[in-house]
């Protein structure tokens, strides 16, 4: 989802702030860019030093001690001298600093004590810079969402570490490790990604099979290569996806950004084979247009231009079509119309391919017969490069999503069939081979008979819960067996108690009988869901969202589909007390206002109408969730949502 309004509003002040202090330094001094980017750090730190210390004017003394901040705080990991750099530049205030620096200057030594643990200091710092800001100003509400931030963490990470220890042993622990983590890794959460990293290798330590596991490999490899700067290490860490989880989608990512890594250290053959493992081993990858986009470049830094054009082809006639705009980040074209990027790459494109495309595509289709998926793939790509408007490149275009994924999942068959295989690598992969005709195939017979095979093989592990949870919800979603569906659900809670997939299996058992309006048993359900150890999704704007969230809502919804409109008030009223972080506040909140003004409360149904609004119009997460939640109302748009509201104020100040 995108972020709201007051987040963005947020976002781009703090841009403009950094903007406003680092135009004039930054400018000045070309060559210490220079020396960071080379990861000279030692040499920059020298150099902005003799800069700051040289020069009279308290502006660029100024930004020379931001930077220099910077790279005490991003690159070398000096937090201390980080601090002490802050304070230098705060205790320039006497010299006539503009305000501007003195607030960037406590915001940024607010996070460096947030980096080392001393959480009483940072929002020591982020007071002080609520103290010299005014209230309507932006800065103001910088300093008391972090605050706001900082203790909010601090809770959910002893509700977590409680949820550790009372599950101990149990894959609920590894949930609630994988939790503890990503609060100390998040920079708008607890910001200290060295403990974050700690937790991680400690999950795959003591839980190596666990689902979360690679998701923990790959968020150790990330935090070094993306927050640390440590790119050595970093590209160690991305292998250990690769080597260890290989047929999760974990793996493409990493290979994605070891090849980026290497291509930006001009190690260009390095790069395009690991471009090339990908376009191999993972033909369905999400980034695929970026991967050929950047193989494009590589090959031509090497003067291998037949490569070169080959690979710009196959991003210009297959992705650069049917790519959404946002992904153009993904290549440094994010300022760039798809009409201008088109332009630039076919400049680089100087001849055409003299392939004759009914040969092609015949050898398309005797690859696809005989079951060469991977074979018919290239084939398939080359055709629709060469002449993408002909009848041939048509049929093709129309069977390319189908034949990626039975490429794919033939790769990893072929990955799991030979001895020696580690029996969890093998387990993991028949599930995702099963999720791939679930989802992408819509070959539901087919998957429910894979999940089935996982089931028998592993029955008493959370691989068998999660196949069950996957039947389950064919059978509830899909097939419209509402009573398969919930004996098979049933068989997770009673068999695997103790796993995420019994509460979310609980949570369906309640939406099953729900929609069957046998309201009180899904009552029961949902107050079992959330008796659950919570795992919180974090969302943006600050919001959590989890199964014991939608679980509390649902009871409320149930009372008010079975007109229990007393029970439903109490339920709403609880659920907006108690879920004061919820996305679903704003859909309780319309719940309300109708039940009150059906009831003739007119003072109090405009009261939740209006809180409702603002809500809507402050979160694209809100209104989402309002018309997601509150369909028995009638919602299914923005302008449904945004009507319905504005004619029942109308209707109460005329009755």
């Amino acid at each position: 989802m995108s972020l709201s309004f007051n987040v963005h509003r947020w976002f781009f002040s703090i841009l403009f702030l950094i903007l406003i202090v680092f135009s004039t330094g930054y400018a000045q001094d070309s060559e210490v860019n220079d020396l960071i980017k080379a990861r000279r750090y030692p040499e920059a730190i020298s150099k902005l030093e003799t800069l700051a210390t040289s020069t009279k004017n308290v502006e660029s003394r100024s930004s020379y001690y931001h930077q220099l901040g910077e790279v005490y705080y991003n690159y070398t990991h000096q937090y201390p001298e980080a601090i002490k750099t802050y304070q230098k530049i705060i205790r320039m205030r006497a010299d006539g600093l503009p305000l501007v620096e003195i607030r960037l200057a406590y915001l940024k030594m607010g996070d460096v004590y947030s980096r080392m643990g001393e959480y009483d200091k940072a929002i020591d710092s982020f007071r002080r810079l609520i103290g010299i800001a005014p209230e309507p100003h932006f800065v103001y509400e910088i300093g008391r969402r972090k605050i706001r931030d900082i203790r909010t963490s601090l809770k959910n990470l002893e509700i977590q570490k409680n949820t550790v220890n009372t599950y101990e042993g149990t894959s609920l622990e590894a949930v609630a490790q994988f939790q503890v983590a990503e609060l100390y890794r998040t920079h708008s959460q607890l910001n200290q990604p060295e403990r974050a990293i700690e937790i991680y290798e400690d999950l795959l330590k003591n839980f190596p099979t666990d689902k979360l596991a690679p998701e923990a490999q790959w968020r150790i490899a990330h935090i070094r290569h993306t927050v640390l700067h440590q790119l050595v290490t970093a590209v160690e860490a991305y292998k250990k996806v690769v080597d260890n989880f290989p047929t999760t989608n974990f793996a493409a990512e990493a290979l994605f950004h070891i090849a980026n890594l290497q291509r930006e250290d001009q190690k260009y053959q390095t790069a395009i084979n690991e471009y090339n493992s990908i376009i191999e081993k993972y033909p369905n990858f999400w980034n695929m247009p970026a991967v050929f986009y950047w193989l494009g470049i590589c090959h031509e830094n090497i003067q291998n231009y037949t490569e070169a054009r080959n690979a710009f082809k196959i991003f210009l006639n297959v992705y650069l079509p049917k790519l959404d705009p946002v992904y153009l980040g993904q290549i440094t074209m994010y300022d760039k119309s798809v009409s201008e990027v088109a332009k630039l790459i076919n400049e680089k494109i100087n001849t055409l391919s003299h392939i004759i495309p009914k040969h092609e595509f015949d050898k398309f289709e005797n690859a696809v017969k005989n079951q060469h998926y991977a074979q018919a793939l290239t084939l398939a790509q080359s055709l629709i490069v060469t002449d993408p408007k002909s009848q041939y490149a048509k049929k093709v275009n129309a069977q390319l999503q189908a034949i990626k994924h039975l490429a794919m999942i033939q790769n990893m068959m072929s990955q799991i069939q030979n001895e020696g295989v580690d029996p969890n690598v093998k387990v993991r992969t028949q599930l995702q081979i099963a999720t791939i005709y679930e989802r992408e195939l819509l070959d539901y017979a087919k998957a429910v008979e894979l999940y089935n095979e996982v089931i028998k093989a592993h029955a008493i592990s959370t691989y068998a819960a999660e196949a069950l949870y996957r039947i389950g919800i064919i059978n509830a979603e899909i097939l419209e067996k509402p009573n398969s569906a919930l004996q098979t659900f049933n068989a997770i809670t009673s068999q695997h108690p103790n796993t995420l997939q019994a509460m979310m299996a609980t949570f369906q058992v309640g939406e099953i009988y729900r929609k069957l309006q046998r309201y009180d048993e899904a009552l029961k359900a949902y107050h079992t869901t959330i008796a659950y150890p919570e795992r919180e999704l974090y969302l943006t704007g600050g919001y959590k969202d989890s199964y014991a969230d939608r679980a509390q809502f649902r009871i409320g919804r149930v009372h008010y589909e079975d007109q229990r409109f007393a029970d439903a008030r109490y339920a709403f009223e609880e659920f907006i007390r108690t879920r004061t972080v919820s996305p679903r506040l704003a859909a309780a909140h319309i719940y309300l206002a109708v039940l009150h003004q059906e009831n003739g409360e007119k003072k109090k149904a405009q009261e939740y109408y209006r809180k409702a609004e603002k809500m809507l119009l402050d979160s694209p997460i809100q209104m989402q969730m309002a018309i997601d939640e509150a369909g028995t109302l009638g919602f299914q748009s923005q302008e449904t949502v945004l009507s319905f509201i504005q004619e029942r104020l109308k209707r109460l100040k005329t009755d």
